[in-house]
């Protein structure tokens, strides 16, 4: 049998408790930030981490969570360190929002407001990286293109102003040309017209931002306002000077023309144009006759024209182009100075040797032609012979000389052509070659 008193001793002895394990130490920061620093895994502590966040903490407090959170977990302080820069850029944001609405208010407060300015204060804003899109910045923006608006409506309106004035002036012009009664009847709606184009004028330079539009609308209006006002005092007084006219034949006639014609048919009196027409007829000297040219006169100039033609004729008559063409010239010349001295026969005469000149120039012109038009052809085909018949260097060269001497006589002979020369002395300087390699 096996005995078990070993067993029960064991058994008997007493339990041995293990000591407790020490409890884990809590984060200072632990309870600020919902346990995130107690969190057992990463994805836990940025969960808790954007939970605190979501209450919007101080940044004194968003530093200091920073500062130790980077230490244990990179990954969820990012989330601190992107709400740190975002209140970092929300600081300049709002340095420069004041700067740029201090700008703004400036602008606002200024006496005269200058476009280009507020368009300006604008567009650098938004480069400077302003919040335009928030107060105040917004509301300032608001305002200056409303100031805008009105100044540039005011300006608009000048010029609407001035080309009304234009049109009353032209109306007013317009019953200058018709008969005064007429001017008269529409004398009273016309003064309505004036006085309120007057009273929109006046309306405008009295707006708040008139000072504000640009320098040369007030002198743009003023001198519309002075050119009427010219022109409806002028109106007033030659219609006052039509009616008293009318009505007492003593008094004096207007300043405008057709009402003064008018007043003096109706007085029995003749009109101004056909006063000056009898007035100008009367003064118009007569006419006095051309005195006779001495016959010596004639019978000189007519010699010197005979001696012009003489040499024309001959010159033609012998085939001289370039000859005929001069003695032409100085025909022409003496032409010029005698040709009203001579009679009708010399004078046919000398038109005909003309023609005769010209049509041969003509000619010969177009005769030159032919014979370099046969030169250019001669020239180009020393180079294009049949094999076998090309010429040697001494042929060549005796052939290229013969060929420009016949080109020199014909340019004597006639007006040059640049065009076939052009042709004739490259033909000659290709064959040249030939020379050159002989020689």
């Amino acid at each position: 049998m096996f005995s078990f008193s070993s067993r029960n001793k064991m058994s008997e002895a007493p339990e041995v408790n293990p000591a407790p394990a020490k409890a884990q130490e809590v984060h200072p920061l632990d309870a600020l930030t919902g346990g995130a620093f107690s969190a057992p895994t990463s994805g836990e502590r940025s969960s808790r981490i954007r939970e605190w966040l979501a209450g919007n903490p101080a940044e004194s407090q968003l530093q200091e969570v920073f500062k130790e959170l980077s230490v244990r977990d990179k990954g969820a302080a990012r989330a601190v360190r992107e709400r740190l820069d975002e209140l970092k850029r929300a600081k300049g944001q709002e340095v420069i929002a004041a700067e740029w609405a201090e700008k703004a208010q400036a602008l606002l407060s200024a006496p005269r407001l200058n476009i280009a300015d507020a368009m300006a204060w604008q567009r650098d804003a938004a480069k400077a990286g302003a919040p335009l899109s928030r107060e105040p910045l917004s509301v300032l923006k608001v305002q200056l293109a409303d100031r805008v608006k009105v100044i540039e409506d005011l300006q608009h309106r000048v010029q609407v102003q001035r080309e009304a004035a234009v049109l009353l002036a032209q109306r007013i012009e317009v019953l200058s040309t018709k008969p005064w009664r007429d001017a008269h009847a529409v004398l009273e709606g016309l003064r309505g017209d004036v006085q309120a184009w007057q009273d929109q004028a006046q309306g405008l330079t009295g707006d708040g931002a008139w000072a504000s539009v640009d320098a040369r609308f007030p002198p743009m209006l003023d001198a519309s306002r002075a050119q009427l006002l010219v022109v409806w005092e002028a109106f007033q007084v030659a219609i006052a000077q039509a009616l008293a006219a009318s009505e007492d034949v003593a008094a004096p006639l207007p300043t405008v023309p057709v009402w003064a014609d008018e007043l003096r048919v109706a007085r029995g009196l003749p009109t101004e144009a056909s006063e000056a027409a009898a007035n100008a007829a009367a003064a118009k000297p007569a006419r006095t006759a051309r005195p006779a040219v001495p016959p010596e006169l004639r019978n000189k100039a007519s010699n010197i024209v005979r001696q012009a033609l003489e040499r024309l004729e001959k010159e033609t008559a012998e085939g001289h182009g370039k000859g005929s063409a001069g003695a032409a010239t100085a025909l022409r010349a003496v032409l010029k100075d005698h040709g009203k001295l001579i009679d009708a026969a010399l004078e046919h005469q000398v038109h005909t040797a003309l023609v005769a000149a010209g049509e041969l120039e003509g000619w010969q012109r177009w005769s030159a032609d032919q014979v370099r038009e046969a030169l250019v052809a001669r020239a180009e085909a020393l180079l294009n012979r049949p094999e076998g018949q090309a010429l040697g260097g001494r042929k060549m060269q005796e052939t290229l000389r013969a060929l420009r001497d016949q080109w020199k006589q014909t340019d004597q002979g006639g007006a040059p052509n640049h065009a076939l020369w052009k042709r004739f002395d490259e033909a000659c300087n290709e064959a040249h070659k030939v020379v050159e390699a002989w020689l």
